[in-house]
């Protein structure tokens, strides 16, 4: 009977330790929330120079839309890379820090 209390306090040894270190978040889902706050930093100053050059009436059509697609695509990167961060991703967190690395 007592080696049965023995085990039971280990198995829940093993819970709680377990939930401690799942509790601390990697290296890089920590890099990946700077990358994230760069990246909505770019995408103001892209919509702002949208906005100036919808205003000006002399830019080229062609360039507000490469400009707009660009703005939408970086979006979309910043909805994904929020929600690996949220969700504590490794993988995922890995694979943007690898992609704005070469950037």
């Amino acid at each position: 009977m007592e080696w049965l209390k023995k085990l039971f306090t280990i198995i829940l040894g093993f819970f709680g330790l377990s939930t401690i270190l799942s509790a601390n978040k990697s290296k890089e889902v920590k890099e990946l929330k700077k990358i994230i706050k760069e990246s909505k930093t770019k995408e103001k100053k892209v919509a702002k120079e949208i906005e100036k050059l919808q205003d000006d009436k002399q830019a080229n059509k062609k360039d507000i839309t490469n400009l707009k697609r660009n703005l939408t695509r970086t979006k979309n990167e910043i909805k994904k890379m929020e929600k690996a961060f949220e969700e504590d991703e490794v993988e995922d967190a890995a694979e943007f820090l690898r992609k704005f690395a070469k950037r």
